[in-house]
């Protein structure tokens, strides 16, 4: 009870460290722009840039966060397919039964990372686990048409 509390606190937190560094460059920028006399336009250049150099360092951060949760979710559905591949279906429905927990904790920053671009990835995710789930293997090719049409949309969100 208390790790999936702080799991929860830990996802959270990311967004909100990003609006408070946001926040307080803009305010530095005013704060430095009042007390230095500059005249309106040079504080609105001034504020412009701190923004911006706190948006790029959200994003870095941002994308790290992204890439820690991903990668294992990757590495799942990477190492299924493989198994798919070779004819393994035993094993790769064992393997995938993994992804499930693992979307748990991805899910929220992939939705915040993808955009308007979630759509698809749900709909990917939701075909893997209709295609997994039943009580019958899935087909070779069933399975690996569901892998790749999420595999495909998650990978770019790391390029």
């Amino acid at each position: 009870m208390i790790s999936s509390w702080s799991t929860a606190l830990g996802r959270w937190m990311q967004p909100l460290r990003r609006v408070v560094v946001l926040g307080l460059a803009t305010l530095l920028a005013f704060n430095l722009a009042a007390c230095s006399g500059i005249i309106s336009q040079d504080a609105k250049d001034a504020a412009r840039t701190a923004v911006q150099v706190a948006k790029t360092a959200a994003d870095v951060t941002g994308n790290e966060s992204l890439k820690g949760v991903l990668e294992p979710v990757l590495k799942v559905l990477n190492t299924t397919e493989k198994q798919v591949k070779e004819d393994d279906l035993p094993a790769a429905g064992k393997t995938i039964q993994a992804f499930q927990g693992l979307w748990k904790t991805a899910q929220p920053v992939v939705k915040l990372a993808s955009g308007s671009n979630y759509g698809l990835i749900e709909k990917g995710v939701n075909l893997v686990i209709k295609t997994f789930g039943g009580d019958v293997a899935p087909s070779k090719d069933n399975a690996l048409t569901a892998l790749g049409g999420l595999i495909g949309p998650l990978t770019k969100l790391l390029t």
